[in-house]
This record gives structure tokens, sequence and C-alpha cells, in this order.
């Protein structure tokens, strides 16, 4: 998982250019536009031959490229990848090196300050997508999809605490869906009975963090390796009070971290209880013909 870097209230102490290099990828493939990206580390950065202090981006950035020859991850190239922090809005290019057609465009502050460092995505183009896996998408319906890309919009105009409203509302219209499938994946990892009889109890429950905390009962084990955070705990930060008292910055990290739980939950873990339901279903077929089979009659010779 790509490290995460806080900007709301604290400035990352960044030790190495390989570090920021790794920061401002991130930034620049996934990060939110008008989100102020603070760091520590003048060490990270260089010095023009006239003594002008410059920045350096990532040469190359891997993300997906639409074009109909990838519909992939492909890596993307810049040839202008160095920055005076002279000035004020600056813009560069990549372009994937598969198809050599697609390019995308970034405008963006960089800043070198007295006690911290700045770097804010301002714009680009094509805009952050709001794409949503097919599997997950397949899952989901035509309502609930439309609701989710209001989320990954909010999301990517930094406006993190509308994006968690949004994402909260899907939540609570498939958690009865999300029981099933780790109730499937629970009994398929052989849990205790006694987990397995609160189902029905638990498709009754009304209260969403009381659903929540039996969601995570139901992960299997090896999703919850032992001394770490159950992931399921995120999704309560949907029902929190206290996301009204955040900033659209934490919101927007919630809401990350929100996201990848719940799309691994209807995504991975659903496609393989299925797969599972299948392969059993399949193997009690193929038991079934094998002792009809053996029952007919033979043909005397």
């Amino acid at each position: 998982m790509r490290q995460r870097y806080n900007t709301a209230e604290m400035t990352d102490q960044i030790e190495t250019p390989e570090a920021l290099q790794e920061m401002l990828s991130a930034v620049l493939v996934t990060g939110a536009l008008y989100r102020r990206f603070s760091y520590q580390g003048k060490n990270c950065h260089d010095t023009y031959a006239s003594g002008a202090r410059y920045g350096t981006l990532p040469a190359r950035l891997k993300m997906f490229c639409e074009n109909e020859h990838c519909k992939q991850e492909t890596w993307w190239d810049t040839r202008n990848s160095s920055f005076a922090f002279e000035g004020f809005i600056k813009n560069t290019s990549y372009t994937c090196r598969n198809c050599g057609r697609n390019s995308a465009f970034y405008y963006f502050i960089w800043q070198e300050l007295e006690k911290r460092n700045v770097f804010l995505k301002v714009g680009q183009y094509p805009e952050l997508e709001e794409r949503v896996p097919e599997s997950l998408a397949s899952a989901l319906g035509e309502t609930d999809v439309k609701l989710y890309k209001n989320a990954l919009r909010m999301r990517n105009f930094n406006l993190g605490l509308a994006a968690v409203a949004y994402m909260r509302r899907v939540v609570e219209n498939r958690m009865s869906d999300m029981l099933e499938i780790l109730h499937e994946a629970a009994i398929a990892h052989n849990a205790p009975p006694e987990l397995l009889r609160r189902h029905a109890e638990m498709k009754e429950e009304k209260r969403f963090a009381v659903k929540i905390d039996y969601a995570g009962d139901l992960l299997p084990a090896s999703l919850r390796p032992a001394g770490k955070p159950n992931p399921m705990a995120i999704l309560h930060e949907l029902a929190s009070d206290g996301l009204h008292a955040k900033s659209d910055e934490e919101c927007v990290d919630i809401f990350d971290e929100c996201r990848m739980t719940f799309e691994y939950v209807f995504g991975k873990i659903r496609i393989e209880t299925e797969d599972a339901q299948k392969f059993v279903k399949s193997m009690a077929g193929l038991a079934a013909a094998k002792v009809r089979a053996e029952a007919r009659p033979r043909n005397s010779s």
C-alpha cells in the first residue's frame, strides 16, 4: 500500500530524494486537487549553478491508460521534471510509454519556504477519474454506483466531508449485502457456530455501528493479523459524530481508508466467495455423477 502523507495540521519529514519522489508520485497520480502537501527536508532539493534552488518531479509515473491499446496501468514519462522555486504556477506533462498517444497535464505550485516546503496540485487534464472497478460496479447497481462516483468526485476536489457522507450512504445501502458476503466467507473459513448464529439477528439490527462490529467479527482471521487493528474498524469513522469537527483533508484520508476496505469486501472477497461456492457445487455435481455411474448395471460380456 502506498504511504499516506498527512497535510492538515502537520508537516512530514522527508529524509531522502527517493522519499520525496514517492510522495510526489502519489500526489500527481491520486492526490486531491487544492490539497496542500507540506514537508521538511531541504536536502531533497538542489541548486543551479546560478544559485537558484530547484526541485525535481518523478521522471516516470505509473497510472491507468484509457487508450484502446492499453486499458491497464502503464508507465508514463515526462521531458520536463526540474523546476526552480521562483515564480508561481508551473506545469508539466507525462505521456504513456506503451501507446505514445495519451498524455496527462499537471499544473502546480511548488514553494521552498523558510520552515517547510509546499506542493499544491491546482489542476490536471484529464481530470482525476471516478473510475469504479467493474466487479464493484456490477455488485453495487446503477443507483449506488452513481452515489459512489459522487463520493469519488468530492474526494478528488478535496471535499472530504462530502465524500465521506456519500460513502456512508452507499455502505448503509449495501450493509446487508456486505454481511451476506462476509457470512459466506466466515462459513468457508470455519468460523465459530455461535458467531454464525447471530447472522439472522444482525440482518434485522438497525444500528450502523453494531452491524459494522459484527462485520468485523465475520472477517476471516487471515485478514485480521494478530496485534493489528481490524480492517473493518475504519468504517466506524463513517458513523462518527466527530467527523463534523475534522477538516476536509482529514476526511479525505478517512475516505481513502474506507474505500480500500469497502472495495476489498465487495470486490475481492465477494468474487473469492462466489468462486469457492461454484467450486463446491461443481465438485458435488461430479461426485453425484460418479455415484450414478457406479450404480448403473454393467453389461455382462
